[in-house]
């Protein structure tokens, strides 16, 4: 009877021993890997969130141009389960230069190209006027009843300075202003007395009092045209970016920064900053996450404006590799801008991604309002090209922000 008590009790043990592995062999075979590619989903949806944050900081850095670093964390892989059989997930980061990232734009098309101009007075006339940095009447001889006029018409309304020199007492000329927008008087005064006879003056427009640097100039529709009546001793001094006719054809090759996630049970994902978007790259094919600074609206001219960050590395911090978290640093350098006007505008972006940013062009193409008959989207293995066929006013803004992984100063 003993005997048989005993071979109950080490039955008993065999089976509660096999059930435990059979437990155990369940949850390795069916659980672990369940909860392993949760975790590593969970993951990369953390790398998400922080890639949002770094086109943020990056973004803020290129609309303010502010030189001050910013700091933004990239978590490398995820942790293994502690008891079990399971495998890590590692990951790198990557700043890539002009040479390795394969992104870049060419704008083309026949039109007029935005550059700057001084105008000295030897044309009556200056046209398609997008800003203005400096504007002064010079006049080198004071004479009673010369007269300096400038108009300025931006097609909603007119501008009109009128400078004219009048007598004061016997011996002396004062100088008269007046500026009009439309039928409004801005201002009108007398903007110096007790001036001798043949004496020269300068009169700087944009000063504060004159009131046209603050009521008239950042309110005119651009471009605007300019047109000049003057007597023969003094004339108007304009310093501008006007649009001249010319051939379009501008490129450039920008850097970008790549995380590449090397799951061990969920699908292996590719962040990738270009140019200001965040795209995601996959096996199932790729999406544009977050959109970068580009803006178009309809009208007459149409617009359209793009600001492109190109991310340009620091020597020996570009690159790491593993597992842990770590920081890029990003500070602004500087900014360079491309404007034109054009019927007939081709934009091509060269990326890896072409599906991301052609389905991303089209949407916002058809937000719009333009219609679908002035422009084609077409694209291939590695570029993306949109052509415009109505009056556009473009505008590209490049932004240069300098990066580094890990610690360290950006100078």
């Amino acid at each position: 009877m003993m005997n048989n008590k005993g071979q109950v009790g080490i039955i008993v043990a065999i089976l509660m021993v096999t059930l435990l592995v059979s437990i155990l062999v369940a949850i390795q075979v069916y659980y672990i890997p369940q909860w392993m590619e949760e975790r590593e989903a969970e993951h990369m949806d953390e790398v998400t969130n922080q890639f949002a944050s770094l086109k943020y900081s990056m973004d803020l850095q290129a609309t303010e141009r502010s030189s001050s670093p910013l700091t933004t964390s990239i978590t490398l892989g995820s942790k293994e389960l502690p008891y079990f059989v399971s495998s890590r997930a590692f990951g790198s980061l990557q700043i890539l230069s002009t040479q390795t990232s394969n992104f870049g734009i060419a704008i083309s098309g026949s039109g007029m190209v935005a550059e700057s101009y001084t105008y000295d007075g030897s044309l009556p006339n200056l046209t398609y006027v997008i800003s203005i940095n400096s504007f002064k009447l010079t006049i080198n001889s004071l004479r009673e009843g010369d007269f300096y006029n400038a108009s300025i018409n931006d097609m909603r309304t007119n501008v009109n300075i009128s400078v004219s020199i009048g007598s004061f007492g016997t011996d002396y000329l004062q100088i008269n202003m007046s500026i009009i927008n439309g039928t409004s008087v801005v201002f009108n005064q007398t903007v110096a007395v007790g001036l001798k006879q043949n004496t020269a003056y300068t009169i700087n427009i944009l000063d504060d009092e004159y009131l046209f640097s603050s009521e008239i100039l950042p309110y005119l529709q651009t471009p605007f045209n300019m047109s000049f009546n003057t007597s023969a001793r003094g004339n108007f001094e304009v310093e501008c970016t006007k649009y001249t006719s010319s051939t379009i054809s501008y490129s450039v090759t920008m850097g970008t920064i790549k995380y590449t996630a090397e799951n061990a049970y969920f699908v292996n994902q590719e962040y990738i900053f270009q140019g200001g978007a965040v795209i995601l790259n996959q096996s199932a094919g790729d999406t544009l996450l977050y959109p970068p600074l580009l803006f178009v609206s309809h009208g007459n001219p149409s617009s359209m404006n793009i600001t492109f960050v190109d991310v340009v590395g620091m020597a020996g911090k570009t690159s790491v590799a593993g597992y842990g978290t770590y920081s890029i640093r990003t500070n602004f350098s500087s900014m360079t801008s491309y404007r034109c006007r054009s019927t007939s505008l081709t934009i091509n972006i060269t990326t890896p991604y072409p599906n991301a940013w052609r389905k991303y062009l089209e949407n916002e193409m058809e937000r719009s309002g333009i219609s679908s008959t002035n422009y084609t989207i077409n694209s291939g293995s590695n570029y993306v090209r949109i052509t415009i066929n109505t009056l556009l006013s473009f505008t590209f803004n490049r932004a240069i922000i300098y990066a580094q992984v890990g610690p360290g100063w950006v100078s």
